[in-house]
């Protein structure tokens, strides 16, 4: 190895070991959150009791587990060996790892094992990049997933020694392992894609997968003993036509097996395979099936048939164990398990909601194939199917349907084998939005999520039970929903129009009132007036000039005559109008009827104008004495009554000389009171001063508990400052929002153009309008989390094919591209 290499090398370790106390605290705080969330489910005693003593126990030992975590990962990358740069530990696959725990107490095995399993899926977009690069990085041609460093089961394997030399009690470990699983794949996953993009800068290129189309003897091996399976990984190998296209279609399939690997239920068919069929419709398309891919599906055959008789979980089972978190606030509820493999509800899903029944359909239609691209088809949906059951940002109702309609999905393959890789398709189409949809909800215990989730249940049965290959029933379907989902939408659009209307009118009128208050400032009249007078003229009468006008527009300049008041109303108020009383008095009445007018019309509450006339009165008050004391002078002597002595009434009012103040455009429209009530101002108001809701959580919870959307984006949301938050919104952008005691989702569907005003809407058109100030008091109190949106099959497919991960996070809604 080159002495670069070794210096990068020991780079990518020591970036891990940096990373890691900070990647295990939020671990072990998302795992005691859900430790205590399953305590506070828990119907057994000794249950929940064992719980209660696993999260204490996981908080006491959190301060010593997150220090000796990073030596302990330390001396196991040192381990490496001088010459080839690997550690001792690469001798171990992550499937070699799982069979060494057999030896262990039975109950923490299995929870070993499904820690590994559990997190695998989380970083399967990642790890495929780093273990290219990493093996290119070490002096390999092609990529050995067992000879990179910073695998999974170094991770894992160190963490479950650290946990067993710390805590004695296996029970206690074994829910420790359990509950951490899902935070420490995400945070895996962070952390491969930041060490894989520093290979990337430092120009490591990809080592190439050698690929080939057999029988792995590892296969099934991995399945979880609960029934939730693992997303499918693609095995790798040499071979003859290791790397190729044409040996990966089909061309070599009998000479290593690759017919019968074929007809297997569980099939290791590596991504290159699927590439090449997807992309070039003539590989292998006329390829006939052998002997050998009828005797394998046979016998997968008579192996379901066998395991029919095993009991399954019936309804009830099912139905609790869905349940068990549905105390837990929304937000805070942990990802539940989906597979091809999960049992469904029978009372929704009739047969097919038997696994085992799901997969005779597929081995059945396997039967039917007579040529190797309708097998492919029939494998690439299959597993597409559990790809898009382990989206983490659908919720698990959705993920069960898209598993549900699998029969329906892989008739349709035998007749239009490539049909998913055409994104206008309506299979996928259907898929796709039916996912999109279910972005707009966060609960699936909410009847406005189960008004939404049992028509699309209906049609994916009916599809079923067509048993038809045509593709026009999937774009009935889909075409039925929409009219369902546009009807429901009508009356919440309506109110969302008028909602807009009265915000885009007060931003209008923001807008037009700043250049009004800024040409008054220009007027030479302005010096030496009251600064009472002032303000009202820059912040509040131009509102009621810029309300004339747009009300008005086909009117004239000055509809109502309020642009003529400011030239009035400045000549009363100053010094020397005092030697005219009897032109300030003709005048005053009118001006006063003008102002009223204009404010009654505007919508301006007299509370808020009231120091302004208060002032005024002050003002005016010199004339009035001066009238009065005429009145007594005329009576004695035909004089005037010098004006010096009266004159002292107008000094409370603090006068602005010179230029005198600048107007400043301001931050935010200003609403009445009728329009911020109905743009939902009210509610944010309140959720923002409420700091003692009860049902609000009373500290923020970690985000690696967060279920879907609301996992990624709150762990975002939590790091980084919520201006960073805010400036990912845009229209169309979903959030996770507090109020009135409860999480709703919303969307963002509008925002002024100075982003100080926002307006948000929820199911039933429910408006929460709130100010750039509101937002960040929300996100500052963990109330507002972003939701993450993607084109769902889309990245189903690129994951599958093993595309490059998209670079960076947020917010996403285009339609993934195939590579």
């Amino acid at each position: 190895m080159k002495p670069q290499h070794v210096t990068l090398l020991d780079k990518c370790t020591l970036e891990a070991e940096r990373c890691a106390p900070e990647m295990l605290k939020r671990c072990i705080d998302a795992a005691t959150v859900s430790l205590q969330g399953s305590e506070n489910a828990s119907e057994g005693g000794h249950q929940r009791q064992l719980l209660t003593q696993a999260a204490w126990s996981l908080a006491q030992s959190r301060a010593v587990l997150i220090r000796t975590y990073p030596r302990r990962l330390r001396e196991a990358f040192k381990a490496r060996d001088s010459e080839g740069g690997i550690t001792q530990l690469a001798g171990l696959s992550d499937s070699s790892m799982l069979r060494l725990v057999d030896d262990q107490a039975m109950t923490e095995s299995l929870e070993a094992v499904r820690l590994l399993q559990n997190l695998l899926p989380l970083v399967e977009q990642s790890l495929p990049v780093l273990d290219a690069r990493m093996s290119s990085l070490i002096g390999l041609d092609s990529v050995r997933v067992e000879k990179n460093p910073l695998r999974p089961s170094v991770f894992v394997r160190e963490l479950r020694e650290l946990m067993a030399e710390i805590e004695s009690d296996v029970a206690v470990r074994s829910l420790w392992l359990s509950h951490i699983a899902h935070p420490l794949g995400r945070e895996l996953g962070q952390l491969y894609e930041q060490i894989a993009l520093m290979l990337q800068r430092a120009n490591v290129q990809e080592a190439s997968y050698r690929i080939r189309l057999v029988d792995d003897p590892e296969a099934g091996r991995q399945s979880s003993s609960s029934g939730f399976a693992p997303v499918d990984t693609p095995h790798f190998g040499g071979g003859r036509n290791a790397g190729g296209a044409e040996g990966a279609g089909g061309r070599d399939l009998d000479a290593e097996g690759g017919m019968k690997a074929l007809g297997r239920s569980q099939s290791r068919i590596g991504s290159s395979v699927f590439q090449a069929f997807l992309s070039d419709p003539k590989a292998a398309s006329g390829r006939p099936l052998d002997q050998g891919f009828y005797d394998q599906v046979d016998q997968e055959l008579r192996q379901v048939g066998a395991a029919a008789g095993n009991p399954v979980p019936d309804d009830a089972v099912i139905q609790r164990e869905q349940a068990r978190y549905r105390n837990l606030p929304a937000v805070d509820r942990p990802a539940r398990a989906v597979s091809v493999e999960s049992p469904l509800r029978a009372d929704r899903w009739g047969e097919y909601g038997q696994a085992h029944v799901r997969k005779r359909v597929f081995l059945e239609l396997k039967q039917r194939a007579q040529n190797v691209s309708q097998a492919l088809g029939l494998e690439l949906v299959r597993k597409l199917v559990n790809q898009v059951a382990h989206d983490p940002l659908l919720l698990a109702p959705v993920r069960e349907a898209v598993v549900g309609l699998e029969p329906a999905l892989l008739r349709l393959a035998l007749a239009q084998p490539r049909y998913f890789g055409q994104p206008d398709h309506p299979a996928r189409s259907l898929v796709e939005q039916v996912a999109q949809r279910s972005f707009r909800f966060n609960d699936e215990f909410a009847d406005d999520f189960a008004a939404f989730a049992e028509p699309v249940r209906e049609a994916f049965n009916q599809l079923n039970e067509l048993q038809t290959d045509d593709e026009q029933p999937f774009a009935d379907a889909l075409e039925r929903l929409r009219e369902r989902w546009l009807e429901g939408d009508a009356s919440a659009q309506t109110a969302r129009d008028a909602q807009l209307q009265a915000l885009q009118f007060a931003q209008a009128r923001q807008e037009l009132a700043d250049q009004v208050a800024w040409e008054i400032s220009l007027r030479p009249d302005v010096f030496n007036v009251p600064e009472a007078v002032l303000d009202f003229l820059y912040v509040t009468w131009p509102l009621v000039i810029a309300s004339a006008e747009l009300r008005e527009p086909e009117a004239g300049p000055d509809p109502k005559g309020y642009r003529s008041a400011v030239g009035t109303l400045l000549w009363s108020v100053r010094p020397e109008i005092l030697r005219q009383p009897k032109e300030v008095f003709e005048a005053l009445p009118g001006l006063l009827r003008t102002l009223h007018s204009g404010l009654d019309m505007l919508g301006k509450p007299a509370e808020e104008t009231q120091s302004f006339f208060d002032a005024l009165i002050r003002l005016h008050k010199p004339l009035l004495n001066l009238r009065r004391a005429r009145a007594r002078s005329d009576t004695v002597q035909s004089g005037l009554t010098p004006l010096d002595v009266l004159e002292e009434d107008a000094t409370p009012v603090k006068r602005v000389a010179g230029k005198g103040m600048r107007p400043e455009a301001a931050q935010q429209p200003w609403l009445t009171p009728q329009e911020l009530a109905s743009a939902g101002f009210e509610d944010t108001l309140q959720d923002t001063h409420d700091d003692r809701s009860p049902e609000a959580p009373a500290a923020p919870v970690p985000d690696a508990m967060a279920e879907g959307a609301t996992a990624e984006a709150a762990l975002q949301g939590a790091e980084a400052p919520a201006t960073g938050l805010i400036a990912q919104l845009s229209v169309g952008s979903l959030v996770d929002l507090y109020s009135r005691g409860e999480w709703i989702r919303a969307e963002l569907v509008w925002v002024s153009r100075r982003a100080t005003l926002f307006m948000f809407t929820s199911h039933g058109g429910r408006a929460h309008s709130m100010t750039l100030r509101s937002c960040e008091k929300l996100v500052g109190k963990r109330w507002m989390r972003l939701v993450e949106t993607r084109a769902v099959v889309g990245e189903a497919m690129n994951v599958l094919l093993k595309a490059p991960p998209e670079a960076g996070h947020g917010v996403r809604h285009a339609e993934a591209t195939l590579h």
